[in-house]
């Protein structure tokens, strides 16, 4: 069939006659709205892409346009010859010739017709007949072209009271080329019918074909239409094997019609070794939250952390969440992750694995710059090994205030208030903790260039402890005490940024000078627990700051100073190179800091860091910390990428020194190198490598991808080789081969574990 050229209005020729609504009367009721009919009974007979409403003829005005025009009294028949066309809007229906029957009201469109929609997609058909009343329609030889690319043909097509049947039909979402008209893959069938009140779309005998060869065949098969957002239905079936369950098969039920604000859907996984896994969903939409929960269990052998082996045991796992509008500025929430044993999540692949699942119930609230937090939190280890003992957290309280810009001489205030209670196991440190504070912080920019902050900051902290750590290593001292501490500290940093402006580019050199001031802390740190102050890492980014401890537990005080130098070459093309390298000192010899932090002496560790690009392809940033006696490298950080459209790399390694107080005796050496490489138009490859260069080095993860995608289908196959801490869980070899086919769905093969990898590698402290 002869495709035409996109439509337009034809131009007028002297020959042609043209037609408008202003001709004799027996045009007007009858002839001109029935053919602009053929437009929308066109689309409707086709397979709808949304319409909801009943399809009716539109009050526009509309565009008459053919080459012959006759009517025969006899056969009560008007026809239209040559380049026929109907516009109103933006439709346009076109065809060699339109005959009107006044006596059935019924019209035929004969030859090359094509309709242009006001959604932008393009139908073809060879022979079109149509009532009047819109209810019924016959297409031979359809072909429709939709604006996302997709395409669909029958031979036939038929409209009767709302029910498209049409017959040896195809769809697909590929491109078709004129040289090789067949797609990529397609779907065909006997017969579709869509069933626009049920809002189904019916399939017998469908089979999907790839490059011309059956794959898949189905005798029956249906789908929700595409005005339905959401239908009960059998969910798609999936199976595989894994070295821990076996085999195992996937099915599942999707209930979308228990009402317009909830659906559930429940999930059954037979397997062959680790029994029946059972998962089921609840969502529901209130007037002013959401609530969503997720379960799953089963009945299997749960082996324990000794090697021996508990069989039959009930185990499963919630996930939960939750989130409410109470006003216009509060809202509250949940979240729930809790789990039967250690090795459940992991087992059985279930979303939500963590080392520490965190379960939670808050309410918070927004006003302007204020905001107030009420919240409980538990705490679920979940790592293999013995680790210490997780808190829950009841009740934490937080609320902070601040001021307007320039509102408090010339600066901005801020106050706040907290308490937190942490509670462990019987044989656990249990703590309180009350906490107030208060500061003030001007900026200010001098006629000279001095950029200039100044800071005043107060709090009082009160602990309450149960059960002390310290009384269980020590008789003298009590287990429970209760202390209050105060603090203050006045802190200014200047700096005096100079600019040299050269040819395409600008240097800007800017010294920094801080000073802090704090009175001595007279409290033991033995009176006050450390919970939230432990993991102390200086850097660029907390060098300046009044208190370098990352919590509240732990508070420097004394005199110190802070320098450092930065500088950057910055071009006017957008790229550069920075630098920023700094330190600290402190005048008294007394120190909290643990030995490693790298501000336990006087003069403080150096700290740098230099971050270029050179475009948006080739960029890199190194950081440093290192020893201000010998200058050994305690910590220093490293990460680049480069690349184009064809190839991409990038490379991130990192090295930490021993910690005191943080559970890392050893070294901490690593690398990431990953990269991927576009060999054609619609492939590409992918690789990284994850090796530790640490006390005991060795290859931890090793991926490596094949990958394709075009406009309607992509293929991937993933190799992963996990030789990582047995903690982890994912020790072993995972294949996974993903299939795409738009607007159908994504099929997986679910992770195939080929072998396990040995428990080489000790859990971390």
């Amino acid at each position: 069939m002869r495709q035409p050229a996109p439509a337009a209005p034809v131009n007028h020729q002297p020959q042609e006659a043209v037609l408008s609504r202003r001709r004799p009367e027996i045009f007007r009721p009858a002839f001109f709205p029935l053919l602009f009919a053929a437009a929308f009974v066109l689309a409707a007979v086709l397979p709808a892409r949304g319409a909801e409403n009943p399809v009716k003829v539109s009050d526009a005005p509309v565009s008459f346009q053919a080459k012959q025009l006759s009517h025969d009294d006899a056969k009560q028949t008007v026809t239209a010859i040559g380049d026929v066309q109907l516009e109103q809007g933006k439709k346009i229906l076109r065809a060699d010739k339109m005959v009107y029957y006044l006596a059935t009201d019924t019209v035929d469109a004969i030859g090359n017709v094509s309709l242009l929609d006001d959604k932008g997609d393009v139908h073809f058909a060879e022979y079109v007949e149509l009532s009047k009343d819109l209810k019924k329609g016959f297409i031979h030889g359809l072909l429709s072209l939709l604006n996302d690319g997709s395409r669909f043909t029958a031979a036939e097509a038929y409209r009767d009271k709302g029910v498209t049947t049409m017959r040896d039909a195809t769809y697909t979402p590929c491109k078709v080329c004129e040289t090789d008209p067949k797609p990529l893959w397609q779907l065909k069938a006997d017969k579709i019918v869509h069933d626009e009140k049920a809002k189904t779309v019916h399939y017998d005998n469908a089979r999907l074909e790839f490059l011309g060869v059956p794959l898949l065949y189905t005798p029956v098969f249906s789908h929700a239409d595409p005005t339905v957002k959401r239908k009960s239905g059998f969910l798609r079936p999936s199976y595989g094997y894994s070295s821990d369950v076996g085999t195992y098969v996937e099915g599942g039920y999707y209930f979308g019609d228990i009402a317009p604000d909830k659906d559930a859907t429940l999930i059954v996984r037979p397997t062959s070794l680790k029994g029946t896994l059972l998962e089921g969903e609840w969502r529901e939409r209130f007037k002013n939250g959401s609530m969503k929960i997720n379960l799953a269990g089963a009945k299997s052998d749960v082996k324990k952390e000794d090697g021996t082996v508990e069989p039959g045991r009930e185990r499963g796992d919630i996930n939960a969440t939750g989130l409410f509008d109470l006003s216009n500025t509060w809202r509250a929430g949940f979240d729930v992750q809790r789990a039967s044993d250690k090795e459940f999540l992991r087992l059985y692949d279930l979303p939500g694995q963590q080392n520490v699942l965190q379960s939670d119930a808050y309410a918070e609230r927004f006003s302007g710059r204020n905001y107030a937090r009420v919240a409980a939190t538990n705490f679920q280890d979940v790592r293999l090994g013995t680790h210490p003992g997780q808190p829950s957290i009841l009740p934490e309280i937080e609320d902070s205030m601040t001021g307007e810009p320039d509102g408090m001489l010339g600066g901005r205030w801020t106050a706040g208030f907290s308490t937190l209670g942490l509670y462990r196991s019987s044989s656990g440190e249990d703590m309180q903790r009350a906490s107030v504070d208060a500061g003030w912080e001007r900026r200010n920019i001098s006629p000279l260039g001095f950029s200039t902050r100044v800071s005043l900051d107060t709090r009082g902290d009160f602990y309450a402890v149960q059960d002390s750590d310290i009384s269980k290593t020590d008789p003298t001292q009590s287990p429970s005490s209760q202390t209050f501490r105060g603090t203050a500290v006045a802190g200014m940093t200047t700096s005096y940024p100079m600019v040299r402006r050269f040819d395409g580019s600008q240097v800007v050199v800017e010294p920094l000078v801080g000073a802090s001031f704090s009175p001595r802390i007279n409290n033991s740190p033995l009176d006050i627990p450390n919970e939230d102050s432990i993991d102390l890492q200086l850097d660029t980014n907390n060098l300046f700051a009044e208190n370098r401890f990352p919590g509240i537990d732990r508070q420097e005080d004394g005199a110190r100073v802070n320098y450092g130098l930065k500088t950057g070459l910055y071009g006017d093309n957008g790229r550069y190179a920075r630098a920023f390298i700094g330190q600290s000192y402190r005048f008294s010899d007394r120190t909290i800091f643990p030995q490693g932090s790298g501000l336990e002496n006087k003069a403080s560790d150096v700290v740098g860091q230099f971050n270029v690009s050179l475009s948006r392809y080739l960029s890199g940033d190194y950081r440093f910390q290192m020893d201000s006696h010998n200058l050994s490298l305690q910590r220093h950080e490293f990460q680049a990428n480069a690349g184009n459209a064809t190839v991409d790399a990038s490379a991130k390694y990192i090295y930490i020194a021993p910690t005191a107080g943080t559970g890392f005796t050893q070294s901490r050496q690593q690398a990431l190198v990953s990269g991927s490489y576009k060999f054609a138009h619609d492939w590409w490859a992918d690789s990284e490598v994850l090796a530790d260069m640490g006390e005991q080095p060795g290859l931890r993860r090793a991926m490596v991808g094949l990958n394709y995608a075009d406009e309607c289908f992509s293929f991937s196959v993933e190799g992963v080789r996990n030789l990582i801490n047995p903690a982890s869980g994912e020790n072993g070899t995972v294949l996974m081969v993903r299939l795409g086919f738009k607007n159908i769905g994504e099929f997986n093969t679910p992770h195939i574990q080929l072998s396990k990898a040995p428990d080489t590698v000790p859990a971390p402290p």
